[in-house]
């Protein structure tokens, strides 16, 4: 469908600085609405639910979009943002099932809980250059998001980020990041690659739980520790690359379901893989119940 934007902005003198809930109905001549120019915030709910927004033009005057502004606007198909935007708050998209694409100007620095969470149908987004932090939940459920590079602006990605994001077959992390909190990237199914942070110290709990696809992974030499159940269901993992200088894996299951994994490559030397494991053996317990040991190969690095 072919959008036209032939609407009068209105003049200067009769702009709020607020579009509250209730400034527009939720009528068939609003599928198409230009925000004007002067506006500052969308405020909270204040498009929530709309069922006739099909496409919304930002101005370049809007810094916020509050918290659950256009949650549910499920045939809302297109967003035009504008450089200048600063927030957009928790659940701000949450639910738009038929929002198909996302480009974020470069002034984003903030990217709420839930923020585009449940946008079944998002293929591509493209990320501010100055995001800062990118909350819980932030992508979750997006199931036909095939590709993400998060930027190097970017400290701080929250738990749940992209969990169940089926389709999603690669991903570039952010250098800034230290910790890949709880769940980030539990149930990307198709997840085959995934370039970790170069300052990456933790892996949370269930990170990478049942990505099923991915086959090998080097974490870098700064990793210190791994959570608990952080590969568990890694079917095709075949090879694993651990730092020497890891300290702490939470638990002896880590790799629970990784059917596949036949060689673990440790940066140490064997003395300090005993030290790390407590003299105990690191066994896999496979999907069909039947328990095996994989190779581990020695580096030695210094």
């Amino acid at each position: 469908m072919k959008f036209e934007f032939e609407k009068e902005l209105l003049p200067l003198d009769e702009i709020e600085d607020i579009v509250f809930s209730g400034s527009y109905e939720d009528v068939h001549e609003n599928r198409e609405i230009i925000i004007p120019e002067g506006v500052k915030e969308i405020a909270e709910n204040a498009f929530r639910d709309f069922e006739c927004l099909e496409r919304i033009k930002l101005p370049k005057s809007l810094v916020t979009i509050s918290a659950s502004a256009f949650s549910g606007c499920k045939n809302l198909k297109q967003v035009d943002f504008s450089y200048g935007l600063r927030e957009i708050a928790d659940e701000a998209f949450s639910s738009c099932s038929s929002l198909m694409s996302v480009s974020l100007p470069d002034s984003v620095s903030v990217i709420g809980e839930g923020a585009f969470e449940g946008c079944a149908s998002l293929t591509r987004v493209k990320l501010s250059e100055s995001v800062a932090a990118i909350g819980a939940l932030a992508f979750a459920y997006c199931f036909n998001l095939d590709s993400v590079i998060v930027p190097d602006s970017c400290g701080m990605l929250g738990f749940n980020a992209f969990y169940s994001c089926f389709s999603l077959k690669e991903v570039k992390i952010s250098d800034n990041i230290k910790i890949l909190e709880e769940s980030v990237f539990e149930g990307c199914r198709s997840l085959e690659t995934a370039d970790l942070p170069t300052k990456l110290v933790k892996i949370g709990r269930r990170a990478f739980k049942n990505c099923t696809s991915l086959a090998s992974i080097i974490l870098p030499i700064g990793v210190e520790a791994i959570g608990f159940d952080a590969f568990a269901g890694c079917s095709a993992l075949s090879r694993i690359a651990l730092p020497k200088d890891i300290s702490n894996i939470e638990d002896e299951d880590v790799f629970s379901g990784c059917d596949s994994l036949s060689e673990i490559s440790f940066g140490g030397t064997k003395d300090r893989w005993r030290e790390l494991m407590s003299d105990k053996e690191l066994t896999v317990k496979r999907s069909d119940g039947t328990v095996r040991s994989p190779a581990v190969r020695f580096m030695n690095f210094e």
